[in-house]
């Protein structure tokens, strides 16, 4: 996986500046390294970058979403008299959907880390 490429896609999804975007490279670097350690064996991933590259971005959106919204800042702008409150509960619910279509669409060369206990 290219990360200037998912730190580029990051970036757009975030509204970010690319040398903003590039701050968060952790980020963006965690979320590949989650992704790579679910993959099924033998799974070659030059085959399937753009759908893994984009679940990567949309993991490190949805991490930086959850970040911004408890990072203890304001989310909240005030000019004069006139203030305007952030409500990033949108955001969340828009940036997890996101992750989990991306994460649907790789689902075919992910292990599952689903538990089911049976019974004999």
């Amino acid at each position: 996986m290219n990360i200037e490429k998912i730190i580029e896609i990051f970036g757009r999804l975030a509204g970010l500046e690319a040398d903003e975007a590039t701050d968060f490279r952790f980020m963006c670097e965690s979320s590949v390294g989650y992704i790579t350690s679910r993959l099924k064996p033998g799974v070659d991933i030059r085959h399937r970058c753009s759908r893994l590259e984009f679940a990567a971005a949309a993991l490190a959106y949805y991490r930086f979403i959850l970040w911004r919204l408890t990072d203890g800042g304001s989310n909240e702008i005030k000019v004069g008299e006139i203030s305007v409150k952030e409500n990033g509960t949108k955001q969340l619910e828009g940036s997890e959907q996101l992750c989990k279509e991306a994460f649907s669409a790789i689902s075919d060369i992910l292990e599952t880390t689903d538990f089911v206990f049976r019974g004999i």
